[in-house]
């Protein structure tokens, strides 16, 4: 079974593959304001780097 072996600010957690998208989830969106504000601007990126365009100031 695949595990996720916390180091650093994570050390002594340990989360399974199968508890690995809750625990994830709940961290970004519950965790500390670090980590919501990270989590936003990576989904962001993310969500917007397939079919869009980003443009400045398009004047919709």
């Amino acid at each position: 079974m695949r595990v996720y072996r916390g180091i650093g600010p994570e050390e002594g957690t340990i989360v399974t593959e199968e508890e690995a998208f809750d625990y994830a989830l709940e961290r970004c969106l519950k965790g500390t304001e670090e980590d919501q504000r990270e989590f936003k601007k990576e989904l962001v990126e993310w969500f917007f780097s397939g079919n869009w365009i980003d443009e400045e100031g398009s004047g919709l």
